[in-house]
């Protein structure tokens, strides 16, 4: 019942946003590039809905794995965990149509992340959704980058922003700044805005190929220009190597699995706490700031 006023729901919201409107929302903001879903490496962006009616972005990284943010899967209303079966993600979405509609099987998320404690927990504001189906070959899974970023990358951070909520956008004019927490998060400067959370952000290998360094899960305000928050990829990986077992028997694929392997390998600073030591005031000014996309 739930997929059938899914899909109508979507149609009558595509239908009351007319295409000639979208063009020119893209087309007047650099930092909201059009892009084609249908095309690689786009086709592994997706968008996730859950029951509330709200919607998030994610990203395959596996045949059955999608990675988002673990507040896309919180009621905030009923103050609980959304049951996998009322998530739908949505591959490759664009316009009413996507290259397939995914069920949730279960998912896994951030051991520490708590809704309640927010400021303390962001770090673990990630979620891996494993599918009850494979998807199709098509479909190609996007790399994690085996080790944190240095300030001054350039990334790419793409998903669905709520005012465009029909069709991905990218911003390829941004960059990284610092890390923080010892590394268990990253700033960046990709404009983010409501729907854009668990969206990748992106690096650009010199193969040319684009990896996933993190994912955005939330917004400092800092002034005219807000920051952007985002769970580096390794964060995940270190956490578990069995999440993407996400508790059943089938075992991940070969290249997840090696790709995973590597990134857990990688040392990580010793963490420190969110909570305001006495010589990181300014981080802690920093968390008190933040509002969860």
């Amino acid at each position: 019942m739930f997929g059938a006023q899914l899909w109508l729901l979507l149609a009558a919201l595509v239908v009351a946003w007319p295409a000639s409107a979208a063009a020119q929302a893209v087309s007047a903001d650099p930092h909201r590039e059009s892009i084609d879903p249908s095309q690689q490496p786009w086709s592994a962006i997706g968008k996730l809905y859950n029951e509330t009616g709200a919607s998030c972005s994610g990203v395959v990284i596996a045949r059955d794995k999608v990675l988002t943010a673990a507040h896309c899967v919180f009621n905030p209303r009923t103050q609980r965990f959304i049951a996998a079966e009322a998530l739908h993600f949505l591959v490759g979405y664009r316009m009413g149509k996507s290259a397939a509609h995914a069920r949730v099987a279960i998912y896994q998320i951030g051991t520490n992340f708590d809704p309640q404690r927010y400021d303390q927990t962001s770090d673990g504001d990630w979620a891996v959704l494993t599918l009850t189906e494979r998807l199709p070959d098509g479909i190609v899974p996007m790399k994690f980058r085996a080790g944190l970023e240095t300030a001054g990358t350039k990334v790419v951070m793409v998903g669905y922003p709520q005012d465009r909520a029909h069709a991905p956008t990218a911003d390829s004019d941004c960059e990284l700044r610092h890390n923080l927490s010892g590394g268990r998060l990253i700033l960046h400067t990709c404009r983010g805005v409501n729907g854009y959370s668990g969206a990748p952000i992106l690096v650009r290998t010199a193969a040319d190929e684009l990896q996933i360094a993190g994912i955005q899960v939330a917004r400092i305000d800092n002034g005219e220009t807000p920051l952007m928050l985002a769970v580096p990829a390794p964060s995940v990986a270190q956490a578990d190597l069995a999440v993407f077992r996400a508790r059943t028997d089938r075992e991940p694929t070969t290249a997840a699995a090696a790709t995973l392997a590597a990134v857990a390998s990688k040392p990580m600073d010793a963490a420190r706490p969110l909570s305001a030591p006495a010589n990181d005031l300014a981080t802690a000014a920093l968390l008190a700031a933040i509002g969860a996309i």
